[in-house]
Protein backbone atom coordinates (compact mmCIF):
# COMPACT_ATOMS: atom_id res chain seq x y z
CA UNK A 1 0.00 0.00 0.00
CA UNK A 2 1.34 3.50 -0.84
CA UNK A 3 2.20 5.64 2.13
CA UNK A 4 -0.83 8.24 3.33
CA UNK A 5 0.72 10.94 5.36
CA UNK A 6 -2.82 11.60 7.69
CA UNK A 7 -0.96 15.07 8.39
CA UNK A 8 -1.09 16.23 4.63
CA UNK A 9 -3.83 14.47 3.13
CA UNK A 10 -6.24 15.83 5.69
CA UNK A 11 -5.37 19.35 5.19
CA UNK A 12 -5.73 18.91 1.42
CA UNK A 13 -8.85 17.32 1.88
CA UNK A 14 -10.22 19.99 3.62
CA UNK A 15 -9.22 22.24 1.71
CA UNK A 16 -10.86 20.97 -1.44
CA UNK A 17 -13.61 19.22 0.37
CA UNK A 18 -16.97 19.01 -1.05
CA UNK A 19 -17.58 18.10 -5.01
CA UNK A 20 -14.07 17.84 -7.02
CA UNK A 21 -11.62 17.53 -4.24
CA UNK A 22 -9.07 14.45 -5.35
CA UNK A 23 -7.32 12.57 -2.60
CA UNK A 24 -4.08 11.32 -4.58
CA UNK A 25 -1.31 9.50 -2.71
CA UNK A 26 2.55 10.42 -2.62
CA UNK A 27 5.19 9.36 -0.50
CA UNK A 28 7.06 10.40 2.67
CA UNK A 29 9.08 12.36 0.65
CA UNK A 30 6.43 15.00 0.20
CA UNK A 31 7.31 16.26 3.61
CA UNK A 32 9.79 17.97 2.38
CA UNK A 33 9.14 18.66 -0.92
CA UNK A 34 6.23 19.54 -2.66
CA UNK A 35 6.89 19.69 -6.00
CA UNK A 36 8.71 17.48 -8.89
CA UNK A 37 11.87 18.91 -8.72
CA UNK A 38 13.81 20.06 -12.45
CA UNK A 39 11.18 17.56 -13.99
CA UNK A 40 8.54 20.37 -14.20
CA UNK A 41 11.01 23.28 -15.24
CA UNK A 42 10.79 24.02 -18.77
CA UNK A 43 13.47 23.39 -21.40
CA UNK A 44 15.31 26.40 -23.03
CA UNK A 45 14.22 28.34 -25.90
CA UNK A 46 10.30 29.07 -27.21
CA UNK A 47 7.57 30.81 -25.75
CA UNK A 48 7.33 30.56 -22.12
CA UNK A 49 4.08 29.20 -20.05
CA UNK A 50 4.00 29.10 -16.40
CA UNK A 51 1.14 26.69 -15.18
CA UNK A 52 0.39 26.67 -11.67
CA UNK A 53 -0.92 22.66 -10.73
CA UNK A 54 -3.77 22.28 -8.02
CA UNK A 55 -1.89 19.28 -6.58
CA UNK A 56 1.53 17.70 -6.64
CA UNK A 57 3.41 16.35 -9.55
CA UNK A 58 2.08 13.49 -9.52
CA UNK A 59 0.28 10.79 -12.29
CA UNK A 60 -2.73 12.99 -11.86
CA UNK A 61 -1.52 15.23 -14.36
CA UNK A 62 -0.45 12.46 -16.92
CA UNK A 63 -1.50 14.18 -20.04
CA UNK A 64 1.08 17.25 -19.33
CA UNK A 65 3.66 15.05 -18.43
CA UNK A 66 3.27 12.86 -21.96
CA UNK A 67 2.66 16.23 -23.69
CA UNK A 68 5.99 17.50 -22.08
CA UNK A 69 8.14 14.06 -22.64
CA UNK A 70 7.18 13.38 -26.12
CA UNK A 71 7.94 17.04 -26.84
CA UNK A 72 4.46 18.07 -27.68
CA UNK A 73 4.98 21.52 -26.40
CA UNK A 74 8.15 22.09 -28.15
CA UNK A 75 6.86 21.23 -31.36
CA UNK A 76 4.31 23.95 -30.51
CA UNK A 77 7.54 26.38 -30.09
CA UNK A 78 6.60 26.75 -26.21
CA UNK A 79 9.00 26.57 -23.31
CA UNK A 80 6.57 25.07 -20.45
CA UNK A 81 6.64 25.32 -16.74
CA UNK A 82 4.86 23.24 -14.73
CA UNK A 83 4.58 24.78 -11.03
CA UNK A 84 3.60 22.38 -8.65
CA UNK A 85 1.28 22.27 -5.87
CA UNK A 86 0.77 20.98 -2.55
CA UNK A 87 -0.95 20.95 1.13
CA UNK A 88 1.19 24.36 1.82
CA UNK A 89 1.15 25.68 -1.67
CA UNK A 90 -0.97 29.00 -3.03
CA UNK A 91 -3.95 27.29 -4.74
CA UNK A 92 -3.65 27.88 -8.77
CA UNK A 93 -6.20 30.70 -8.50
CA UNK A 94 -4.22 32.47 -5.94
CA UNK A 95 -0.93 31.71 -7.87
CA UNK A 96 -2.56 33.37 -11.19
CA UNK A 97 -4.36 36.33 -9.19
CA UNK A 98 -0.40 37.26 -8.43
CA UNK A 99 0.76 36.53 -11.17
CA UNK A 100 3.16 34.39 -10.67
CA UNK A 101 1.40 32.02 -13.48
CA UNK A 102 0.09 31.97 -16.57
CA UNK A 103 -2.68 29.38 -16.49
CA UNK A 104 -3.86 27.68 -13.54
CA UNK A 105 -5.51 24.05 -13.05
CA UNK A 106 -6.89 24.31 -10.07
CA UNK A 107 -8.56 20.73 -8.57
CA UNK A 108 -12.18 22.13 -7.77
CA UNK A 109 -14.61 23.95 -9.50
CA UNK A 110 -15.59 25.34 -6.80
CA UNK A 111 -12.64 26.91 -6.15
CA UNK A 112 -12.38 28.85 -9.27
CA UNK A 113 -16.27 29.83 -8.88
CA UNK A 114 -15.10 31.26 -5.52
CA UNK A 115 -12.24 33.14 -7.32
CA UNK A 116 -14.53 34.66 -9.79
CA UNK A 117 -17.07 35.61 -6.93
CA UNK A 118 -14.26 37.23 -4.90
CA UNK A 119 -13.33 39.67 -8.07
CA UNK A 120 -11.08 37.89 -10.42
CA UNK A 121 -11.78 37.87 -14.33
CA UNK A 122 -11.06 34.43 -14.81
CA UNK A 123 -12.07 32.43 -17.70
CA UNK A 124 -12.06 28.82 -18.10
CA UNK A 125 -11.87 26.92 -21.36
CA UNK A 126 -11.13 23.01 -20.45
CA UNK A 127 -11.48 20.20 -17.92
CA UNK A 128 -9.44 17.53 -17.28
CA UNK A 129 -12.39 15.92 -15.53
CA UNK A 130 -15.33 15.71 -16.83
CA UNK A 131 -16.97 14.62 -13.44
CA UNK A 132 -14.99 14.60 -10.61
CA UNK A 133 -14.32 11.42 -8.90
CA UNK A 134 -15.74 12.23 -5.48
CA UNK A 135 -17.73 9.53 -3.79
CA UNK A 136 -18.89 7.11 -1.28
CA UNK A 137 -17.00 3.74 -0.48
CA UNK A 138 -19.39 1.71 1.29
CA UNK A 139 -19.24 -2.51 1.87
CA UNK A 140 -21.06 -4.70 -0.40
CA UNK A 141 -22.54 -6.54 2.74
CA UNK A 142 -24.54 -3.17 3.39
CA UNK A 143 -23.87 -1.31 0.08
CA UNK A 144 -24.86 2.65 -0.01
CA UNK A 145 -25.75 2.93 -4.04
CA UNK A 146 -28.40 5.94 -3.65
CA UNK A 147 -29.48 9.08 -1.50
CA UNK A 148 -32.49 6.96 -0.34
CA UNK A 149 -29.10 4.36 1.22
CA UNK A 150 -27.60 7.11 3.13
CA UNK A 151 -31.45 7.52 5.43
CA UNK A 152 -30.09 7.12 9.06
CA UNK A 153 -26.52 6.16 7.56
CA UNK A 154 -23.31 6.93 9.28
CA UNK A 155 -21.86 8.44 7.27
CA UNK A 156 -17.36 8.44 8.00
CA UNK A 157 -16.06 11.53 6.30
CA UNK A 158 -13.56 14.60 6.08
CA UNK A 159 -15.15 18.23 8.05
CA UNK A 160 -17.02 20.11 5.08
CA UNK A 161 -18.24 17.53 2.39
CA UNK A 162 -21.62 17.35 5.10
CA UNK A 163 -23.38 20.16 2.70
CA UNK A 164 -23.05 17.78 -0.26
CA UNK A 165 -24.52 14.69 1.42
CA UNK A 166 -27.03 17.10 2.49
CA UNK A 167 -27.63 17.92 -1.31
CA UNK A 168 -28.16 14.58 -2.61
CA UNK A 169 -30.64 14.15 0.26
CA UNK A 170 -32.39 17.25 -0.90
CA UNK A 171 -32.51 16.43 -4.35
CA UNK A 172 -33.31 12.83 -4.07
CA UNK A 173 -36.73 13.96 -1.75
CA UNK A 174 -35.35 11.75 0.81
CA UNK A 175 -35.38 12.76 4.46
CA UNK A 176 -32.12 14.70 5.72
CA UNK A 177 -31.45 12.09 8.28
CA UNK A 178 -27.52 10.73 9.39
CA UNK A 179 -25.09 10.77 11.42
CA UNK A 180 -21.25 12.20 10.64
CA UNK A 181 -18.38 10.71 12.14
CA UNK A 182 -15.08 12.78 11.31
CA UNK A 183 -12.13 10.43 10.12
CA UNK A 184 -8.93 10.98 7.87
CA UNK A 185 -7.70 9.56 4.80
CA UNK A 186 -7.35 5.93 4.91
CA UNK A 187 -10.70 3.97 4.57
CA UNK A 188 -9.85 1.28 7.90
CA UNK A 189 -13.01 3.12 10.09
CA UNK A 190 -15.21 1.90 7.35
CA UNK A 191 -13.68 -1.73 7.19
CA UNK A 192 -13.97 -1.79 11.41
CA UNK A 193 -17.53 -0.95 11.17
CA UNK A 194 -17.28 2.29 12.75
CA UNK A 195 -19.74 3.58 9.91
CA UNK A 196 -21.90 2.35 6.75
CA UNK A 197 -20.06 4.54 4.44
CA UNK A 198 -17.15 6.93 3.84
CA UNK A 199 -16.81 9.79 1.34
CA UNK A 200 -13.62 8.88 -0.64
CA UNK A 201 -11.98 9.10 -4.06
CA UNK A 202 -12.95 6.97 -6.63
CA UNK A 203 -9.17 7.26 -8.39
CA UNK A 204 -7.75 6.51 -5.31
CA UNK A 205 -9.54 4.92 -1.60
CA UNK A 206 -10.58 2.08 -3.35
CA UNK A 207 -6.88 0.79 -4.71
CA UNK A 208 -6.04 0.39 -0.60
CA UNK A 209 -8.98 -2.01 -0.69
CA UNK A 210 -7.99 -3.84 -4.04
CA UNK A 211 -4.17 -3.88 -2.57
CA UNK A 212 -5.92 -5.80 0.40
CA UNK A 213 -7.06 -8.12 -1.98
CA UNK A 214 -10.77 -7.06 -1.89
CA UNK A 215 -13.01 -6.84 -5.38
CA UNK A 216 -15.64 -4.19 -6.42
CA UNK A 217 -18.51 -5.70 -6.29
CA UNK A 218 -17.96 -8.42 -4.42
CA UNK A 219 -16.23 -7.05 -1.61
CA UNK A 220 -17.09 -3.00 -1.99
CA UNK A 221 -19.63 -0.52 -3.81
CA UNK A 222 -17.85 3.02 -5.13
CA UNK A 223 -20.80 5.25 -5.93
CA UNK A 224 -20.11 8.70 -7.57
CA UNK A 225 -21.10 12.40 -6.39
CA UNK A 226 -22.03 12.07 -10.07
CA UNK A 227 -24.50 9.12 -9.60
CA UNK A 228 -26.09 10.80 -6.74
CA UNK A 229 -27.15 13.78 -8.62
CA UNK A 230 -23.97 15.65 -8.01
CA UNK A 231 -21.95 16.70 -11.54
CA UNK A 232 -18.89 18.48 -11.52
CA UNK A 233 -16.15 19.10 -13.73
CA UNK A 234 -12.51 19.01 -11.73
CA UNK A 235 -8.87 19.85 -12.62
CA UNK A 236 -10.18 23.32 -14.85
CA UNK A 237 -8.06 24.74 -16.91
CA UNK A 238 -8.24 28.59 -16.52
CA UNK A 239 -6.56 31.81 -17.32
CA UNK A 240 -7.07 35.72 -16.69
CA UNK A 241 -9.15 37.26 -19.03
CA UNK A 242 -6.59 39.62 -20.24
CA UNK A 243 -4.13 36.97 -20.22
CA UNK A 244 -5.79 35.08 -22.65
CA UNK A 245 -6.90 37.72 -25.13
CA UNK A 246 -3.15 38.55 -25.58
CA UNK A 247 -1.75 35.11 -25.72
CA UNK A 248 -4.32 33.64 -27.26
CA UNK A 249 -2.37 32.18 -29.99
CA UNK A 250 0.47 30.61 -27.59
CA UNK A 251 -2.76 29.11 -25.62
CA UNK A 252 -3.94 27.29 -28.13
CA UNK A 253 -0.81 26.05 -29.04
CA UNK A 254 -0.47 24.62 -25.83
CA UNK A 255 -4.16 22.89 -25.30
CA UNK A 256 -3.25 21.20 -28.87
CA UNK A 257 -0.42 19.86 -27.19
CA UNK A 258 -2.03 18.98 -23.79
CA UNK A 259 -5.16 16.65 -26.00
CA UNK A 260 -2.22 14.96 -27.67
CA UNK A 261 -0.80 14.61 -24.29
CA UNK A 262 -4.61 13.07 -23.07
CA UNK A 263 -5.10 11.38 -26.04
CA UNK A 264 -2.13 9.28 -25.28
CA UNK A 265 -2.53 8.61 -21.68
CA UNK A 266 -6.18 6.90 -22.70
CA UNK A 267 -4.27 4.70 -25.03
CA UNK A 268 -1.77 3.33 -22.25
CA UNK A 269 -1.96 4.69 -18.41
CA UNK A 270 1.45 3.06 -17.91
CA UNK A 271 3.17 5.20 -19.98
CA UNK A 272 2.27 8.69 -17.86
CA UNK A 273 2.46 6.50 -14.29
CA UNK A 274 6.14 5.52 -15.06
CA UNK A 275 6.77 9.51 -15.93
CA UNK A 276 5.28 10.31 -12.91
CA UNK A 277 7.03 8.16 -10.79
CA UNK A 278 10.59 8.53 -12.49
CA UNK A 279 10.68 11.99 -13.81
CA UNK A 280 8.12 14.56 -12.60
CA UNK A 281 7.41 13.13 -9.19
CA UNK A 282 10.74 11.15 -8.69
CA UNK A 283 11.57 13.12 -5.11
CA UNK A 284 7.70 12.39 -4.37
CA UNK A 285 8.30 8.13 -3.39
CA UNK A 286 5.46 7.32 -5.43
CA UNK A 287 4.66 3.97 -5.92
CA UNK A 288 4.51 3.01 -9.91
CA UNK A 289 1.75 -0.22 -9.09
CA UNK A 290 -0.53 2.51 -7.58
CA UNK A 291 0.24 5.44 -10.22
CA UNK A 292 -0.40 3.10 -12.88
CA UNK A 293 -3.79 1.72 -11.28
CA UNK A 294 -5.02 5.17 -10.51
CA UNK A 295 -4.34 6.31 -13.85
CA UNK A 296 -6.08 3.61 -15.10
CA UNK A 297 -9.44 4.23 -13.23
CA UNK A 298 -9.18 8.44 -13.22
CA UNK A 299 -8.73 7.79 -17.43
CA UNK A 300 -12.68 7.24 -17.07
CA UNK A 301 -13.34 10.62 -15.23
CA UNK A 302 -11.60 12.39 -18.03
CA UNK A 303 -14.28 11.24 -20.86
CA UNK A 304 -18.17 11.32 -21.17
CA UNK A 305 -20.21 10.97 -24.05
CA UNK A 306 -19.91 14.94 -24.67
CA UNK A 307 -16.02 14.57 -25.00
CA UNK A 308 -16.42 11.42 -27.01
CA UNK A 309 -18.26 13.68 -29.68
CA UNK A 310 -16.78 17.02 -29.37
CA UNK A 311 -12.67 15.93 -27.54
CA UNK A 312 -11.21 15.65 -24.17
CA UNK A 313 -10.77 18.48 -21.63
CA UNK A 314 -14.03 20.38 -23.10
CA UNK A 315 -16.66 21.96 -21.16
CA UNK A 316 -20.47 21.92 -21.93
CA UNK A 317 -21.99 25.55 -20.82
CA UNK A 318 -25.40 24.18 -21.07
CA UNK A 319 -24.27 21.13 -18.43
CA UNK A 320 -22.40 23.77 -16.05
CA UNK A 321 -25.17 25.84 -16.15
CA UNK A 322 -27.87 23.29 -15.90
CA UNK A 323 -26.97 19.95 -13.49
CA UNK A 324 -23.49 21.07 -12.14
CA UNK A 325 -25.23 24.45 -10.76
CA UNK A 326 -28.15 22.87 -9.53
CA UNK A 327 -25.76 20.74 -7.56
CA UNK A 328 -24.37 23.56 -6.10
CA UNK A 329 -27.40 25.42 -5.41
CA UNK A 330 -28.86 22.17 -3.44
CA UNK A 331 -25.12 22.57 -1.26
CA UNK A 332 -25.92 26.20 -0.61
CA UNK A 333 -23.49 27.17 -2.70
CA UNK A 334 -23.80 30.94 -3.97
CA UNK A 335 -23.78 33.04 -5.42
CA UNK A 336 -23.49 31.70 -8.97
CA UNK A 337 -21.66 33.66 -11.76
CA UNK A 338 -23.37 33.85 -15.13
CA UNK A 339 -21.77 30.61 -17.03
CA UNK A 340 -21.54 32.77 -20.14
CA UNK A 341 -19.16 35.20 -18.65
CA UNK A 342 -16.53 32.48 -17.37
CA UNK A 343 -16.41 30.40 -19.96
CA UNK A 344 -14.82 29.85 -23.28
CA UNK A 345 -15.18 27.29 -25.74
CA UNK A 346 -13.30 29.17 -28.48
CA UNK A 347 -10.10 28.40 -27.57
CA UNK A 348 -10.66 23.95 -28.05
CA UNK A 349 -12.52 24.83 -31.18
CA UNK A 350 -9.44 26.15 -32.55
CA UNK A 351 -7.53 23.11 -31.47
CA UNK A 352 -10.37 20.28 -32.58
CA UNK A 353 -11.18 22.39 -36.00
CA UNK A 354 -14.72 20.51 -35.89
CA UNK A 355 -12.76 17.00 -34.77
CA UNK A 356 -12.95 15.24 -31.97
CA UNK A 357 -9.55 14.58 -31.54
CA UNK A 358 -5.67 16.38 -32.84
Amino acid sequence: MPDSPAGWSRRRLLRNAGLAGLGLVAGPALLAACGGGDAAAPAAGGIPVRVALGWITNVEFAGFWIAQDRGYYRQEGLNVEFIPGGPNAPTPTATLAAGGADIGVPVALQEFLSAVNSGNDFVMYGAQFQNAPSALLSLAKKPVRTAADLVDATVLGQQSVQPYIEAAMRLAKVPVRYKFVPVGYDPSPLLAGQGDVYTCFATNQPIMLEQKGMKEGTDFVVTTYEQLGLPQYADLLCSSRGWLAANRPTLVKFMRATVRGWQDNAADPAIAAKLAVDRFGADLGLDLTQQTRENQLQTAFTQSPFTKANGLLRVDPKELAGPMYTAFTAAGVTPLPDVAKIVDTTVLDDVYQGKASV
